[in-house]
């Protein structure tokens, strides 16, 4: 943890316009049980487990003046008993990623939800979890069998017309084109032909399970001066909607460091940089959170 000197001189990232709104559905709930969830996720969930509808039409005709994209994230936010009509919503308003674990994904959902996208202008994108390229390695952290489900809702998202992101996390460091070549190896098998556009690579967020099985922040990993140089900080053009309130960016749900109002109403459009969090999100090469373009 930092100590007190280092939090004195945490720099700040000043928001400019609200383009990106998150909105966590779920809050921790979800149907896996990963290890390395940052969120230490969990599958036992009950209906208090979710955002509610009216806070999430209030939060987007709040933010309708400057938004450009809208993220549903979890938890996993397919598990929200209203999710359809959540999307529907979303989608009068801004293009939508929905963030998934990809295992709900058969082919009766998909077919649905495009259906649902059909009636709207705006886009709808999944950005699908695979931990490794490696079947082995990839449902030792994600529970047996999850590789193969994950496939099979990557190809029915192909299916519908659905141009998937893949969202990997790189916990053994390895060089991005690798991890991408490799995957573009197993992805052959289902016929997805994949480009840049279709990943999303980013470092590991030390905490909740993450932390238990790759360690600690050190003193030293905090956010700089000289690394806000060149950095464009989600926080800039991003807020995420919760349950309990209005944060900087989804690495800082449920830590006070990162609440920054109870609804967009009423929030700071400062953020202080605090958290060891912000210092995995200035090492990340590309935007941590909201989609690459």
């Amino acid at each position: 943890m930092m100590t007190t000197s280092l939090l004195l001189q945490a720099p700040c990232v000043e928001m400019e316009n609200l383009e990106n709104l998150w909105f966590q559905l779920s809050k921790t709930a979800c149907n896996l049980k990963c290890k390395n969830c940052f969120l230490s996720c969990t599958n036992k969930y009950n209906v208090k487990s979710f955002l509610p509808m009216d806070k999430i039409k209030s939060s987007l005709l709040d933010s309708k003046e400057s938004l450009k994209a809208v993220y549903l994230t979890g938890g996993e936010p397919l598990i929200h008993p209203d999710f359809n009509n959540i999307l529907r919503l979303c989608l009068k308003f801004a293009d939508t990623t929905v963030l998934t674990n990809g295992t709900m994904l058969n082919d009766k959902k998909t077919r649905f939800l495009k259906q649902i996208q059909q009636d709207y202008s705006y886009e709808l994108i999944f950005r699908v979890s695979l931990d490794s390229y490696d079947e082995n390695k990839n449902d030792a952290i994600r529970g047996y069998g999850n590789f193969r489900k994950v496939l099979s809702g990557i190809q029915n998202l192909l299916k519908y017309d659905f141009n998937p992101i893949i969202s990997v996390v790189n916990f053994e460091g390895e060089d991005e084109e690798l991890i991408k070549s490799k995957f573009a190896e197993v992805f052959k098998i289902i016929d997805f032909e994949v480009e840049d556009i279709n990943f999303k690579i980013i470092p590991p967020l030390k905490l909740g399970g993450c932390k238990n099985i790759y360690g600690d922040y050190s003193d030293t990993d905090f956010v700089s001066s000289e690394m806000m140089k060149n950095k464009e900080f989600d926080c800039k053009n991003s807020r995420i909607v919760a349950d309990d309130g209005v944060y900087a960016c989804a690495s800082l749900v449920n830590d006070f460091r990162g609440k920054v109002g109870s609804s967009l109403k009423d929030f700071s459009r400062r953020i202080f940089l605090e958290s060891n969090a912000c210092y995995t999100c200035a090492m990340c090469k590309t935007r941590m959170f909201n989609n690459n373009w």
